[in-house]
């Protein structure tokens, strides 16, 4: 049977290339779907029919079509960085097409991208508030309670278990309405789905409230609602592992290994490795239980591996290096001691961070509003207030004028900073402070004029090329590409263009990324991330802070300045 399915893709591949070459009959829409339905998520293959689908939005112009075909992309692309840059794509789309519950979804399915595939959770939450701003006027019901759900997901990250059970509550009381009275099969799939992971996390709530009768209610309501049906594997796996969890908790140890290494072979099929980590730190926590250290040291490095491998760690894992430098003690092994310490003190610090930043944005930007209608409220029913209520109003409104005041002393500096940039991008290249000038106290003679014509011709071809937004360029990776040895170059670089390697490669990437972002709008939409890998550094900290030493603004300020100066036309 896989035999024939690659046959069938090659055939149908031949057949759309054959298309493309000669527009013999263009597909429509519903027949470039039903071609890349017929894939799972996350299959790469599905990517020739839904870059036929942009394309053919492109061509006619059709925004809505053009965010559908991005939306697919980042369902079937398998790379997260790339889902990163479709739906950055689907982003600035439904900005341009102005509406506003096209902004939302796309703000809120960007966010799912940061939350699940990056665990960057900082990002998902300003995408998911950006989200909720843009839904507040909406009719669009479904849109407005998944986006709730994820705010509440944020929430149960922080902790804010009774705050995110509300929420859940409101999702999984709107999903079961709909449930009882939706007759189309996909939008009732949907539903169910929105139905049985609101239950979920609404359990794992109540866990964390420590109120385990509710919680075991809803987990056999779980249970029985996704039994037996291939259309919930992970839905499943989920209540599979909450039975594991709530096993151990009442001392069942074989019934919750059973749980928990059933829901672990189902989560990794899903490739939900945040979940597998978590159902294997609670199976070494078992083991470690049962007496049997070695095999719970198994697990506890497995759920190490993961977090390697993938680069994030949970509140709920966080624990697995208490074990694991316990263990080393008991070894003896003051190396391996001081290495797990290292990642606990690390693991530690990016909880403690998300836990600040995201908390106070989240109370900044989504509660705000909630606190200005309790305010209103309070104010209508006593009509005179009272003496408490004034003097906090005072309080915020000195602090609202004391924050106003260095907004507008900083946005000053920044215009001023801004203005002198695009004053200097408007020089020509020969009087530009940036471009690099002749040292007229080189060394003579270690390299001949020819040889030194020929690396500088060379390095105009390799500038040319763009070849300096490769990834982890190094001097010698350079010498390569213009055919000369590395300290041939390095003379070059240093005795000649008055310059060191770092910088210049440095000095080329900033320089043409200023060039895209005052040319192209398209890269004002992209996430400083994005913008950090399009020409080729490793990071956004490395991107801002070697674009302020360059530009003298930060990348954020620019690009806001940007958008400014471009609504004022």
């Amino acid at each position: 049977m896989k035999v024939f399915n690659k046959f069938l893709f090659l055939f149908l591949f031949i057949i759309i290339c054959s298309v493309q070459g000669q527009q013999i009959r263009p597909y429509t829409y519903a027949q470039l779907t039903a071609f890349f339905d017929a894939y799972p998520e996350n299959d790469a293959r599905a990517m020739v029919f839904v870059n036929l689908y942009i394309k053919k939005a492109k061509a006619e112009k059709n925004l809505s079509e053009l965010i559908a075909g991005y939306d697919e992309a980042v369902y079937y692309e398998h790379s997260a960085e790339r889902k990163i840059k479709y739906a950055d794509s689907a982003v600035a789309v439904a900005i341009k097409a102005n509406d506003p519950d096209e902004i939302s979804m796309s703000y809120l399915k960007r966010g799912i991208v940061y939350y699940y595939n990056k665990r960057n959770y900082n990002k998902a939450l300003q995408d998911y508030l950006r989200a909720f701003s843009y839904s507040k006027n909406t009719k669009d019901l479904y849109l407005y309670h998944k986006i709730l759900y994820h705010l509440g997901m944020v929430k149960s990250y922080l902790g804010f278990y009774e705050e995110a059970a509300i929420h859940f509550k409101e999702t999984l009381l709107y999903y079961e309405q709909e449930l009882s009275c939706e007759t189309d099969p996909n939008l009732r799939l949907n539903d169910q789905h929105g139905y049985l992971n609101s239950l979920y996390r609404l359990s794992t709530c109540y866990r964390n409230l420590k109120l385990y009768r509710q919680e075991d209610s809803l987990i056999d309501i779980g249970v029985k609602k996704v039994r037996n049906s291939d259309e919930f594997v992970q839905e499943f796996a989920y209540f599979q592992k909450a039975k594991g969890i709530n096993s151990i908790r009442n001392g069942n140890l074989p019934l919750a290994e059973k749980y928990l290494k059933n829901a672990g072979r189902l989560l990794s099929k899903k490739e939900d490795f945040a979940a597998v980590a978590t159902v294997y730190f609670y199976l070494g926590k078992l083991h470690m239980a049962d007496g049997r250290q070695k095999k719970a040291v198994l697990y506890f490095h497995k759920v190490d591996s993961i977090l390697n491998r993938f680069n994030f760690v949970t509140p709920e894992v966080v624990g697995n290096y208490k074990y694991l430098i316990q263990f080393a003690k008991d070894k003896g092994d003051d190396r391996l001691q001081l290495y797990y310490t290292n990642k606990l003190l690390r693991a530690d610090s990016i909880i403690t961070s998300d836990f600040s930043k995201l908390s106070a944005k989240l109370y900044r930007e989504y509660q705000v509003n909630k606190l200005n209608e309790s305010r209103d409220q309070l104010v209508k029913k006593h009509k005179y207030g009272n003496i408490f209520l004034i003097l906090l109003i005072v309080c915020v409104a000195l602090f609202f004028c004391y924050s106003l005041y260095r907004y507008r002393q900083r946005e000053k500096l920044i215009t001023t900073k801004y203005n002198d940039l695009l004053e200097k991008l408007k020089m020509p290249d020969e009087v530009k402070g940036d471009n690099l000038q002749e040292n007229s106290n080189t060394v003579k003679g270690l390299y001949s004029e020819e040889a030194i014509a020929e690396i500088r011709k060379n390095l105009k071809v390799f500038e040319e090329k763009k070849q300096f937004l490769n990834k982890d360029l190094k001097l010698p990776d350079v010498a390569r590409l213009i055919n000369t040895h590395r300290s041939a170059l390095s003379f070059v670089l240093n005795e000649h263009m008055n310059t060191t390697f770092t910088q210049y490669i440095k000095m080329l990437r900033i320089k043409y990324i200023t060039k895209q972002l005052m040319e192209n709008n398209i890269y004002l939409q992209y996430s400083m991330d994005t913008l950090a890998a399009e020409c080729g550094m490793k990071n956004r900290i490395v991107f801002s802070n070697h674009f302020l030493e360059i530009n003298g603004i930060r990348p954020t300020d620019f690009v806001k300045k940007r958008l400014q100066e471009l609504e004022k036309r």
